[in-house]
């Protein structure tokens, strides 16, 4: 456990330019970390990579200092400058023995994260923990450590409001339209085919809406993410076309300049006088004033958006007073695995020593004695020796495994 160390590279001290010189690629990934774990000595190693984290998970006797973080870094990383590796290993978070331990609960719990409680964090951690398992990288440290982290950061989940409260542009967006009483038939356009609009078509499909039109710029787009939400994709300039009306619009785009004009807005409608909801998540905005400013339009924009999302991220930090004690009831749960696993590691031998014993008394000790009994008494006798031998093991060594445990927590 005093072996442990982690060196962090993350947005809180690093621009998300400066963590991408960090990551590795996939293709790569396992043959690097293998070099590294021959070359510097690490018994185990992990790789952790997010769009704003690298962290660096390994075992080590010596203590992790700038100098050996450049050195590792170095190791791991010979593409990237020697002047970026040394500014890097001064600013970067290094982590030895038990704090590397609480840093890594943290990180599981999303206490770290540069959205507080957001829960992908912990998926993350345990997929690089078991991709680097797969390739033989890891051993009893890591897994002890990951397997408590994965318990900590489920009840910091469950009991408290961490991760309460949507933060997420998405998530916000899509409690509105459930707000605002959106029928599963009612018809629902969605313009783009970015990463935003293609997460809100995630929620109309899991949650039953077909009836919806996709505009984007790129048809072959549009068409592609229809076919994945069962709705019908079309070109950005045949929206000017469609006359059929709408009861939802989401859009966001990144173009410059008005995507939803009065005129766009009077074809698309339709005819009834239907309350409509219009989400704009673009910046600068899609939808003109006119249009978002109409007494049947119900708008949302993502200055609205954004300001709930910062009362909610505020309302997700004042929990985080309630994570610490859990964090250090893990710190606690991690050492006593760790002494457990000491205890069962030195008591390995003790079966096979025992064993030893019993195969010396049966074939020279009382080889000759032996001889002279018949087969059943043969039988009877070795019926014996292996309930003794069983006994042998099981007990004494329950009885000194909790002697050493005892002794360890005195200590």
């Amino acid at each position: 456990m005093n072996e442990l160390r982690v060196i962090a590279i993350t947005h809180k001290n690093f621009s998300l330019e400066e963590i991408g010189h960090f990551h590795i690629a996939q293709e790569h990934r396992f043959e690097v970390l293998q070099r590294v774990k021959e070359s510097m000595a690490m018994p185990e190693i992990m790789y952790l990579s997010t769009c704003n984290r690298v962290e660096i998970v390994f075992s080590k006797e010596h203590y992790i200092c700038p100098g050996q973080t450049a050195l590792i870094l170095e190791a791991m990383f010979p593409n990237v400058s020697l002047e970026v590796i040394k500014n890097t290993a001064h600013r970067a978070e290094r982590y030895n023995g038990v704090e590397s331990i609480e840093h890594l609960l943290r990180v599981a719990s999303s206490l770290e994260s540069l959205v507080i409680g957001e829960r992908e964090i912990i998926t993350q951690l345990r997929k690089s923990y078991e991709e680097c398992a797969q390739q033989n990288l890891t051993g009893d440290q890591l897994r002890l450590v990951i397997n408590q982290c994965v318990k900590t950061a489920k009840e910091v989940f469950t009991y408290t409001d961490l991760s309460k409260k949507p933060v997420s542009v998405v998530s916000l967006a899509w409690k509105k339209f459930v707000e605002a009483g959106i029928k599963k038939t009612d018809r629902v356009i969605l313009i783009g085919a970015g990463q935003i609009i293609r997460n809100f078509s995630k929620f109309l499909f899991e949650n039953d809406y077909h009836n919806i039109i996709i505009a984007n710029r790129t048809k072959s787009n549009a068409e592609a993410l229809a076919n994945a939400t069962s709705g019908t994709g079309i070109s950005l300039d045949e929206l000017a076309n469609y006359e059929g009306g709408f009861d939802a619009l989401v859009t966001c785009t990144g173009a410059e300049g008005i995507i939803l004009t009065e005129q766009l807005y009077q074809t698309i409608s339709g005819s009834a006088d239907n309350r409509q909801l219009i989400i704009d998540l673009a910046i600068p905005q899609d939808v003109t004033p006119t249009v978002a400013a109409l007494d049947r339009v119900q708008y949302v924009d993502m200055v609205s958006i954004q300001k709930i999302a910062s009362e909610n991220i505020s309302y997700r930090e004042q929990a985080i007073s309630e994570c610490q004690p859990i964090i250090h009831s893990g710190i606690k749960e991690c050492e006593r695995a760790f002494n457990e696993r000491r205890v069962e590691q030195a008591m390995r031998s003790i079966p096979d020593m025992i064993r030893e014993i019993k195969s010396s008394a049966l074939g020279h000790v009382f080889a000759k004695d032996l001889e002279k009994l018949d087969d059943s008494s043969k039988e009877i006798l070795e019926k014996i020796l292996l309930y003794m031998e069983k006994k042998y093991i099981s007990v004494p060594m329950k009885m000194a495994r909790e002697v050493l445990l005892d002794e360890v927590k005195k200590n």
